[in-house]
C-alpha cells in the first residue's frame, strides 16, 4: 500500500480508503452486506494496508472492536452534511464514543453549509481548538460547490476537500492542482462512477449514443433520480470500457482506481465495496 501526506495535517493516508460499505453495483440491486461480511471487509482492508475508514453512511456501528481505540496508524472520517451548529458537537461526541477515541481525524461538511452558516464555522473552529476534530474536509458534491472548487480551489480555512473525480469525470483537475500548491488534502469520491448504475452497465453501454434518459432506464432508481440527473450523468456516463485490456470484456475496477490515484495530488480515493471480493478487486491495481 502507498501512503500519502494529507495536506498539512500531519496524517499519512493510504492511497485507497474504505468508503461507506455499499456495493458499487448499487445498493438497490445488491443491498447492504450482512454485518458479518462488513466485519470481514473492515478486517481485510486493514490487513491490506488501508488506514482510512469513512463513516459516510453510518456504518461505524459495524467497525470491529479490533480497529477501535487509540492508534496513530488508523484514521476515521465522519460525514455530517450541513448540520445545525448546536447539534454538531453531540454528533461528533457520539462518533468518538463509538470508536473509543478522543479526537475525530476528519470531519466532512458540505461546502455550501460551511460557507453559509457562520455559527457552524465557529463551532467547527471551537471543536478543533478543543482537540475533538483534527481536520476539516469540505464536501464538493453539488454542482455549484464543484464549480467553485474548479475555479479557485480550496477554502483557506479548510484542511481538505472531498471531490468527484474519475476516469470519465475530470473537471476537478484544476482545483486538485490548486489544492496541492496550497498544501491542502484531497479526498476522492465516485472513483468508480457512483452507485447509480452497475459496473457492468457502465462498461457495456455505448455512451456515444446514450442519453440521460438511457441512464434512467438502466438505473435501479429510475425516475426517482431525475431531479439530480445532470449531476449523476456527469460522473457515471462515459467510456469506462476504455480501461479494459486486450481480451477483457469489462474493465476491472482496479484499473479505474489506479487511474485516479495516478494523480499524485490525490491524498486518498474512497472506494465503497460490499464484499471482500469487491475490495480485493478494487485494490488489484496495487
Amino acid at each position: 500500500m502507498e501512503y500519502r501526506e494529507f495536506g498539512q495535517t500531519g496524517m499519512r493516508l493510504s492511497a485507497v480508503a474504505l468508503g461507506g460499505l455499499l456495493a458499487h453495483y448499487w445498493e438497490g440491486e445488491s443491498m447492504h452486506p450482512p454485518p458479518e461480511e462488513k466485519r470481514r471487509i473492515y478486517l481485510r482492508a486493514a490487513e491490506l494496508g488501508i488506514n482510512l475508514f469513512d463513516m459516510g453512511y453510518g456504518d461505524e456501528v459495524h467497525i470491529p472492536d479490533e480497529l477501535k481505540g487509540p492508534g496513530d496508524d488508523r484514521h476515521f472520517s465522519l460525514k455530517v452534511g450541513a448540520p445545525e451548529a448546536d447539534a454538531l458537537e453531540k454528533m461528533v461526541d457520539g462518533h468518538l464514543s463509538n470508536v473509543r477515541r478522543e479526537a475525530l481525524d476528519i470531519l466532512r461538511v458540505h461546502h455550501y453549509g460551511y460557507m453559509e452558516d457562520e455559527a457552524l464555522r465557529e463551532r467547527i473552529a471551537e471543536l478543533k481548538e478543543a482537540g475533538k476534530v483534527r481536520s476539516l474536509c469540505l464536501i464538493r458534491h453539488f454542482e455549484k460547490d464543484q464549480q467553485i472548487y474548479a475555479d479557485r480551489g480550496p477554502e483557506p480555512e479548510a484542511d481538505a476537500d472531498l471531490v468527484i473525480y474519475n476516469y470519465v469525470c475530470r473537471g476537478q483537475e484544476p482545483g486538485i492542482a490548486t489544492a496541492a500548491k496550497a498544501g491542502k488534502g484531497v479526498l476522492i469520491m465516485k472513483a468508480l462512477g457512483g452507485q447509480y448504475l452497475s459496473w457492468q452497465h457502465k462498461n457495456s453501454t455505448d455512451w456515444s449514443q446514450a442519453t440521460e434518459e438511457t441512464l434512467i432506464e438502466l438505473s435501479p432508481l429510475g425516475e426517482s433520480m431525475r431531479h439530480e440527473l445532470d449531476l449523476v450523468y456527469s460522473f457515471s456516463a462515459g467510456p469506462w470500457r476504455d480501461l479494459a485490456q486486450a481480451g477483457e470484456e469489462v474493465a476491472p475496477t482496479g484499473s479505474a482506481v489506479a487511474w485516479v490515484i495516478k494523480n499524485k495530488n490525490v491524498s486518498s480515493a474512497l472506494v465503497a465495496v460490499a464484499s471482500v471480493e469487491e475490495l480485493q478487486a478494487a485494490l488489484a491495481c496495487l
